[in-house]
């Protein structure tokens, strides 16, 4: 039964790509035919061995939305069963698995998620898109902070190190009742708490490849008394990898927490992260770059129950980022044009949040407000000016996001009301709801009005807004598979373009673990290219996703083998590369293991099969190359 439900996914979808004639090559679709129909095969023999194993979970009770809880689509805690959104959740266990250096090797393996990793080399920057949104609409919080740049909108996932995270909570589709301007999405990166249990742990990880890439680091956790902590701190280094492509790296993190007593928590943040890189190497132009890049995230809270059921937390943020962009030439690594200054741009951002939760039985109210003050300088020598400008904006907005359950159903009001100072007023509203058809079985469907903000600019630009819809399922009820479907229409205009209309689906698919093996694997389509009347458009947005995963995890040994598909459809003048996957493979063996102490060898290897994967010409992706290292736990 199982192997013909996926022989029969699998040969609709094979129909699909080949009627679009966009995803792959013949040669290609067939070599990864073969790839999954062994696989097929392989679980296919398995299960039946594996219905008697001890490791082996029904896979409703594995993979099932009640089991998980999320924070971001509201603000406060809910269960994903009561959660309408496509909503996804990485662990900290998964990101161990990867032997991750940054957010961005995370975001790499999310179906639904395209990174445009330009070279691939750990650190650089990358272009993050939530289901074929624009980069500049994905917003990405650390902590409640943003890590946006003002001046672009651009969010760096590959400057948040891998290392502090407890958990990424991702909202695939508009956010705008809970977090304002996400109208592609939100990507909310949780922090590690500090260790209750004892006064002080930690680790040692230490790793080195080809190219002297280097990435060390070091973590500190603990509580004494009504104090908590948690201290980390690294370096992440590359050279070599490719001509002119290099970073080095260093971040430090703090988080403290103080309970007065049960009722009462307060808390605290600081980011630091401070790198030199190149990430833009043109031959034919005689072109490359350097910058130096600083960003700092920062914020403090306070918690308490005001009574049972009644929850007020009031929290404040501060951010900076700094960046320097010099363009030098490639032979002699002068100014490319020593006539004109270099690109510096900074961002200035302080705000503050006031929350209420209310909850009872069958009912969670969360109304709450933001502020920010953001003030944005910027010199550039790509606009016919070499004089800096300066622009600020005073933020505000009023959110009020709602649950109500009875019985196997939830329905989930949302409105928001935001004053933007430099492009007027937009309210956001949404409605969605959940059935729990069965134990295993569960129906989702939301529809919402949202936002994106343009750069924070001299001259203000419009709006860009959607509305969106998505209808969902998620059932474990086929014996040892959990599948997740989602069909999704978003309508987009403002922001002075073509009103567009983006249809398109997601299919997740998971096995239960058979011998501590499990296998994953998402597709998302993405239909962009042409507005609400079907008159055709000229639009280069990604149109097929596919991520593969093939995990293997027991007490010693672990491993997880990932491949990676985006067709960018860019134009053909771009000369980009993009057919077949890209191929990973990540290992870990434990040594030594006591009560809080451990020593561990992890290794990887990237892009196995030396594929080709660019978006443009410009970039070159980086061959397979190889990186291993230690970690130490006490």
């Amino acid at each position: 039964m199982f192997f013909n439900l996926l022989h029969n996914l699998w040969a609709l979808f094979v129909l699909f790509a080949e009627e679009r004639r966009l995803l792959f090559s013949v040669p290609s679709l067939c070599r990864l035919r073969t790839l999954l129909t062994a696989l097929c095969c392989w679980t296919t023999l398995m299960s039946p061995l594996g219905a008697h194993g001890e490791e082996v979970e029904d896979a409703a009770a594995m993979f099932s939305a009640w089991q998980e809880r999320s924070s971001t689509t509201s603000r406060a805690p809910r269960p994903l069963s009561q959660t309408p959104q496509n909503v996804t959740v990485i662990t900290a266990r998964e990101i161990e698995l990867l032997n991750a250096h940054t957010l961005a090797d995370v975001l790499d393996a999310v179906p639904g998620i395209q990174l445009n990793r330009r070279s691939g080399i750990p650190g650089l920057p990358v272009l993050t898109q939530i289901q074929s949104t624009d980069f500049i609409h994905s917003q990405v919080f650390v902590d409640g902070v943003s890590a946006s740049n003002l001046n672009s909108n651009y969010p760096d996932v590959a400057a948040i190190p891998a290392q502090i995270i407890e958990r990424v909570e991702i909202v695939k589709g508009a956010a705008s009742t809970a977090w304002g301007s996400a109208l592609g999405g939100v990507i909310n990166v949780i922090t590690k708490s500090p260790e209750a249990r004892r006064a002080m742990g930690g680790s040692v990880t230490a790793s080195i490849g080809e190219g002297t890439t280097a990435d060390t680091r070091g973590e500190l956790s603990g509580s004494v008394g009504s104090l908590g902590y948690y201290l980390s701190g690294g370096y992440l280094g590359s050279e070599g990898l490719l001509p002119g492509m290099h970073i080095g790296s260093s971040h430090a993190y703090t988080k403290l927490n103080y309970s007065a007593d049960p009722r009462t928590r307060l808390w605290g943040t600081f980011s630091y992260n401070r790198a030199v890189m190149g990430d833009t190497y043109i031959p034919q132009f005689n072109l490359r770059d350097r910058t130096d890049k600083t960003l700092l995230l920062a914020s403090v809270g306070l918690s308490h129950t005001l009574r049972e059921g009644l929850e007020l937390e009031i929290t404040g943020r501060h951010s900076f980022m700094e960046a320097g962009i010099s363009l030098l030439s490639i032979s002699d690594g002068s100014l490319l044009n020593p006539l004109l200054p270099a690109e510096i741009s900074k961002d200035y951002v302080s705000g503050a949040s006031l929350k209420l939760i209310w909850r009872t039985d069958n009912n969670q109210l969360v109304a709450g407000s933001d502020y920010n003050h953001q003030e944005t300088y910027f010199n550039s020598s790509n606009r016919r000016s070499f004089s800096p400008f300066t622009s600020d904006a005073d933020r505000w907005g009023l959110y009020l996001n709602d649950t109500y359950s009875r019985g196997p159903f939830s329905l989930s009001p949302g409105l928001r009301l935001d004053h933007t100072q430099t492009n007027g007023d937009n309210l956001s509203y949404s409605l969605g709801g959940t059935w729990q058809v069965s134990d295993s079985t569960l129906l989702r469907a939301y529809t919402g009005r949202g936002y994106g903000l343009p750069f924070l600019w001299v001259t203000p630009l419009p709006l860009a807004k959607i509305w969106t819809t998505q209808v969902g399922v998620e059932s474990g009820a086929v014996p040892y598979l959990w599948l997740k479907g989602t069909l999704f229409r978003n309508m987009t205009w403002g922001a002075a373009v073509q009103q567009q209309l983006a249809m398109g689906s997601e299919l997740e698919i998971r096995t239960s673990p058979v011998f501590n093996t499990s296998l994953t694997g998402g597709y998302t389509f993405t239909q962009t290219t042409r507005t609400s009347d079907g008159t055709p458009v000229r639009q280069e947005k990604p149109t097929h996703t596919l991520k593969l995963a093939l995990r293997y995890d027991d007490a010693t040994f672990r491993g997880v083998l990932t491949g990676s598909h985006i067709y960018w459809n860019n134009p053909v003048e771009a000369n980009g590369s993009y057919r077949g996957l890209i191929w990973d493979l990540h290992l870990g063996t434990m040594l030594l293991k006591r009560q809080y102490s451990s020593l561990e060898l992890f290794f990887s290897a990237h892009n196995l099969f030396n594929g080709n994967f660019n978006s443009s010409d410009f970039y070159s992706t980086v061959n397979r190359w190889y990186e291993g290292g230690v970690q130490v736990r006490f």
